[in-house]
């Protein structure tokens, strides 16, 4: 479980943010007066139709895209009171990230990529792949260690980038549409690792999805429409 977190704390706010973006002579409102408060026990799934904002939504919470207006706060931090590279250390301690196509070093082994952000972190190389070894060991795919990530599944690529996500120990896990490029036996163990690290680690997840077969998965379903929340459900 991550470091400190009480069961039903608020972990993430989003406060009246706006964000808007110009267009040739054009201003274009993707968020308008957004709030959102994610309790640090939430599996949040958020969807919604192309263009609704929910991937703004989604980059601003991760630090990536500062809104025109209000704020984000992290467990007592606003994030967009730090500068770009004090927040790219925050993200980088504290968010795990998985994206729908994994990105790897190629020339990197699996347990060696997955030890990578502790090293970029400092961490000595024999304590980072110990870390790594150790997290693959948790999710199930200790045998992939030595084996390079370009040559796997795309089941086994996102299971790897999950434990490379984890590694940090983050508070949060932000999935981008994770099983978009996964068939649907693949999909569901992803789906159900994620589950897993909710409900019986704790952890605190938001995963942007369009498939509808895995939304009663999260604890709560968010409904973008027009730049903003339309629908909050409490399904835990």
């Amino acid at each position: 479980m991550p470091e400190d977190l009480k069961q039903h704390e608020t972990i993430i706010g989003v406060n009246n943010v706006d964000k808007d973006f110009v267009v040739g002579k054009n201003t274009i409102q993707a968020l308008k007066s957004v709030n959102l408060n994610v309790k640090s026990t939430d599996f949040i799934i958020l969807f919604g139709p192309s263009g609704c904002g929910k991937s703004t939504l989604f980059n601003i919470i991760l630090g990536l895209d500062k809104p025109t207006k209000g704020d984000v706060t992290i467990r007592g931090t606003k994030i967009y009171d730090l500068d770009d590279d004090e927040r790219a250390m925050f993200r980088a301690k504290k968010i795990g990230m998985i994206y729908q196509m994994p990105y790897w070093i190629k020339s990197l082994k699996v347990i060696e990529n997955v030890a990578l952000p502790l090293m970029v972190e400092g961490e000595k190389e024999t304590e980072a792949i110990k870390h790594a070894q150790k997290m693959l060991s948790d999710i199930g795919i200790a045998d992939l260690a030595d084996q390079m990530p370009t040559q796997l599944s795309g089941g086994q690529q996102q299971k790897v980038g999950l434990a490379r996500a984890l590694v940090s120990n983050p508070w949060i896990l932000m999935a981008d549409e994770p099983t978009g490029n996964l068939d649907s036996v693949s999909g569901g163990e992803i789906m159900k690792i994620f589950r897993d690290l909710n409900q019986k680690y704790k952890r605190t997840i938001l995963m942007v999805t369009h498939n509808e077969e895995y939304w009663d998965f999260g604890t709560r379903r968010i409904e973008i429409r027009d730049g903003s929340i339309v629908k909050d459900t409490n399904h835990g």
